[in-house]
């Protein structure tokens, strides 16, 4: 076919606004994406004035292939599909660009090339040979949640269209037509019209709208499919013959995230005997698909996901699967994990090896966060090697329940999909950042670039980080904070308006209303950082009345922006906040870099520690700390200079110490707190003025403090015998609040009057517990307990208000447990605790929502919890836990995401008790 136009080229120059800088006479212009061959002509024209445009696709004309031959540009008819090529100098006295398509996508996407060239004053004279890497690029609304808006849609589908994809995957699980209980069940009505208006869309823009179907209803699957039941297979057929009557051309059957069990005994009398019974009943769909629907529709084509579509290794189901399936039936895979980091160009190659050899369709789980859904990824795709369409045929990246700021990611992944030889990450992302904020493009630079943090890139805030580790530092060390506060601040600041000026000016409307909870919450947080910025400096300067009116502030910002489960600005401004806030006792310490440290007590007596020498890597140990012979668990708590101090009891029945000089360092030989007889574990607890205060059962029963003047000191606190360890926390106002456990196994709390001074009455807090309580301090001020109740479940009292009584108990979950529960305030606001269960298994609860609904899961199904399950925040926000196996070893198990699912349990070493 063979199509010719001849125009000026101002018909064309508005073709795509994303056009870089004219290039000086001898240099190549940037183009974007970047073509995979260009080269100079001679001098750059004047201007875009007077050139004359030839276009076609297909075989060039006789003038346009005379023009080619004098430039030494090949003909389009060798190219890929989207390919073209591009001409633009001086032919026989005359300005002519001569662009020829190998298809109309070729002239297309060679129109978007040609845009940029004349769109800035003089016209580069270069001669251009392009085609994309891989043969199919697009984007997926292929996550568990509800669909898009139908504008947001079709902005998508133009999207794809300006940036060079061609294909659209819909299979959101929102739809019970794609993999819930209607999937047999053909559209009607406006389900119909909103369908059919997509893949018109698609089309206009040169883009495949992909309709997956998955038969075995993962999303409901008591209503998935017989495979071998004939009514079963007509009714799937049925559904893609509607959709081809609408426009569809190319079609998907999905299989993953199934159980693998057959739902009718049809098919276990079928496929049973095969060495992959599932593999073999998909593969029976997929070939009636094949053979009765797509060999008798001309233009069709037909892809598929498998049951096991990540990993690389060899396995029955891959085997029989691949072998049993046509071979021009691609297959989706998605990479070495569900989620992957990195795809590199050997796992695709053992991949493509575990599927017979095929070449792989990438179906990039990023930057999609229905795994995670309080989160926003706005980073750059990064991690994909360029060598990937050696063993592919396409990538496309699955999107977020967010339309609109899914563009970022799926901007940068166009450049990367047409040419990945020149991805340039972040270029690619200042680009797409530029396009969608218009003229508020700074604002929404410094939103994004404080979400970027996924499975892909671990610093969620990068240009924060050094910010605010520069802060820390001179804090720690004591130096004038004057430098290093005011840059701080004034990013916070921009920070903090950014949100304002999006919503008053970004011209997406439905991306504002789509992040409005994360905007909020952004506003609010990076005020708070303010604030704790403030605080520290009060602090620094001996002026604790100052320093506690501004962690008030800190507070009040944080609850004003704690409406929704988001995870806004994760990472270093956490522990800044933490920093400003309260150094509690703990035995799982997160360090200024990131990196963690854990404390236990050996079999030996010894107090050992492991660790991880820089965040999210590998750990190290565990190795002993100096001799001392304890009895029960190590206490530490990190000092302003951010060096730990560690307690325990000893076999003596006293609280004795070690500490580090200097953060990192050596730990000293350790030496009695005082020569008092203690009864029970100490719960250690920083003070506003940096001193360390502990507090113990004594050898009478009651509660015993130790507090830091010149020395150390103690009291008695008297009240109710006690059992246990007691908690103990700093209220707002710098007062300290203690809660035990009684030997009637009644709570019971006691609070300071004022900072450093007398206490108050003890009092009665509802419920009954039957381990050591945990005290968990919300934005707002206010208290929750958590502890396991007389039933062995975990149970709750808490404050209704700052100040308050407490009101309950409450009861949490259905299960029974052991040990003593643990809790923490996470990133969101919300509450998370972990505990350890009757079978061992370690168990989780978590918030929806600040103060909210509450949901529970195991962490996985290994039997590993020997211990109590502790429990920490990642600088990203994501959890991790700790406990003791059988063994004795030091395990740990973590989240790639806040509310994502649990990895590990990994084995740390040791021989502990």
């Amino acid at each position: 076919m063979k199509l010719r136009w001849l125009f000026p080229v101002a018909l064309v120059a508005g073709l795509l606004t994303n056009a870089g800088p004219a290039a000086a006479d001898g240099e190549l212009p940037a183009l974007t994406p970047a073509p995979q061959s260009i080269r100079r002509l001679g001098p750059d024209l004047p201007s875009a004035a007077g050139l004359t445009v030839v276009k076609e696709t297909g075989i060039a004309g006789k003038r346009a292939s005379a023009a080619l031959t004098a430039w030494s540009l090949p003909s389009a008819a060798g190219l890929k599909s989207g390919g073209y090529v591009l001409g633009v100098g001086s032919y026989e006295g005359q300005r002519l660009a001569v662009l020829v398509g190998r298809d109309a996508a070729g002239t297309f996407y060679g129109e978007q090339t040609l845009a940029q060239l004349t769109a800035a004053g003089s016209v580069p004279s270069v001669a251009i040979v392009d085609e994309p890497a891989f043969a199919l690029r697009g984007g997926m609304e292929s996550f568990y949640g509800q669909p898009w808006r139908q504008p947001d849609l079709l902005n998508h589908l133009d999207f794809l269209g300006r940036h060079r994809m061609n294909a659209f995957m819909y299979t959101v699980s929102g739809d019970p037509h794609t993999a819930g209980a209607k999937w047999r069940e053909r559209y009607t009505g406006a389900d119909v019209d909103r369908i059919r208006e997509a893949i018109q869309r698609a089309k206009a823009n040169h883009v495949e709208f992909i309709y997956r179907v998955n038969p075995e209803a993962n999303v409901s699957p008591a209503h998935g499919i017989c495979h071998a039941d004939a009514a079963e297979k007509n009714a799937l057929i049925a559904r893609y013959e509607q959709l081809w009557d609408l426009g569809e051309r190319v079609f998907a059957v999905g299989w993953d995230d199934v159980g693998g069990q057959f739902r009718c005994p049809l098919d276990q009398t079928t496929f049973g005997s095969d060495a992959s019974p599932l593999g073999a009943a998909q593969a029976h769909v997929v070939n009636d698909i094949y053979n009765r629907f797509i060999k008798t529709h001309p233009g069709a084509r037909l892809l598929t996901v498998p049951t096991d579509y990540w990993g690389n290794g060899r396995t029955a189901y891959r085997t029989r699967f691949a072998a049993l399936i046509p071979t021009d039936v691609d297959i989706f895979w998605t990479g070495r994990e569900v989620i992957s980091p990195t795809i590199t160009t050997a796992d695709a190659a053992e991949a493509s090896a575990a599927f017979g050899g095929r070449k792989l369709l990438i179906f990039d789980n990023y930057p999609v966060n229905d795994y995670a859904p309080n989160a926003q990824h706005l980073g750059p795709l990064v991690g994909r090697d360029a060598g990937l369409p050696q063993h592919a045929t396409g990538f496309m990246i699955n999107e977020m329940q967010e339309a609109e700021p899914s563009l970022i990611a799926l901007g940068t992944a166009s450049e990367y999909a047409w040419n990945p030889a020149a991805y340039d990450p972040q270029a690619a992302w200042t680009r797409v950042i530029n396009e969608l904020g218009g003229p508020v493009a700074a604002a929404l630079r410094r939103y994004a670039e404080v979400h970027t943090g996924s499975a892909l890139s671990s610093d969620s805030s990068a240009p924060l980080t050094p910010l605010v580790r520069s802060f820390v530092a001179a804090y720690r060390s004591g130096q004038d904070l004057t430098a290093s506060a005011n840059a701080l601040t004034g990013f916070l600041n921009r920070l903090a308006a950014a949100p304002g000026e999006l919503r008053a000016q970004l011209p997406s409307r439905s991306f504002v209303q789509d992040s409005e909870p994360w905007l909020a919450r952004t506003e609010r947080r990076a005020q708070a950082g303010v604030a704790a910025v403030q605080a520290l400096q009060a602090k620094a300067a001996g002026d604790l009345a100052g320093y506690r009116a501004k962690r008030e502030v800190m507070h009040a910002a944080l609850a004003g922006g704690n409406t929704s489960f988001r995870l806004a600005v994760p990472g270093s401004l956490d522990d800044l906040l933490d920093l400003a806030g309260v150094s509690r006792g703990t035995d799982v310490v997160r360090h200024d870099s990131g990196a963690m440290s854990v404390y236990e007590r050996a079999r030996n007596g010894r107090v050992q520690s492991a660790w991880q020498p820089t965040a999210g890597s590998n750990w190290s140990g565990p190795s002993d700390l100096p001799p001392v012979a304890a009895a029960g668990k190590p206490e530490v708590v990190v000092r302003r200079n951010g060096a730990l101090s560690a307690f325990v009891r000893g076999t003596d029945n006293r609280i004795w110490s070690s500490e580090q000089s200097a953060a990192g360092g050596g730990w000293s030989a350790w030496s009695k707190v005082l020569d008092v007889v203690v009864g029970g574990e100490p719960a250690a607890i920083v003070g506003d003025d940096g001193g360390i205060s502990l507090f113990v059962r004594g050898s009478d029963g009651v509660l015993q403090t130790f507090w830091q003047n010149n020395g150390w000191r103690s009291g008695s606190l008297g009240g109710p015998k006690m059992l246990g360890k007691p908690a103990v926390d700093v209220n707002l106002d710098g007062a300290l609040v203690a809660v035990i456990r009684g030997t009637d196994n009644r709570l019971s709390n006691r609070w300071q009057i004022a900072p450093g001074g007398d206490w108050g009455d003890w009092k009665t807090v509802p419920g009954f517990a039957t381990s050591d309580p945990d005290l968990v301090m919300s934005y707002d001020g206010s208290f929750s307990l958590f502890f396991r109740g007389q039933d062995n479940g975990v149970w709750t009292s808490w404050q209704q208000s700052r100040g308050g009584l407490f009101v309950g108990p409450s009861r949490l979950g259905g299960i029974t447990t052991q040990g003593n529960p643990r809790a923490m305030l996470d990133n969101t606001g919300g509450l998370t605790l972990t505990a350890r269960g009757s079978d061992n298994r370690a168990w989780t609860m978590w918030q929806l929502s600040p103060g909210g609904e509450w949901r529970d899961g195991w962490l996985n199904d290994q039997v590993v919890a020997y211990s109590d399950v502790r429990l920490i925040d990642s600088v990203g926000g994501a959890g991790s836990a700790f406990t003791i196996d059988a063994n004795g070893k030091l395990r740990t198990a973590w989240q790639s995401a806040l509310g994502s699912g649990w990895a590990g349990w990994a084995d740390l070493g040791g021989s502990l008790s």
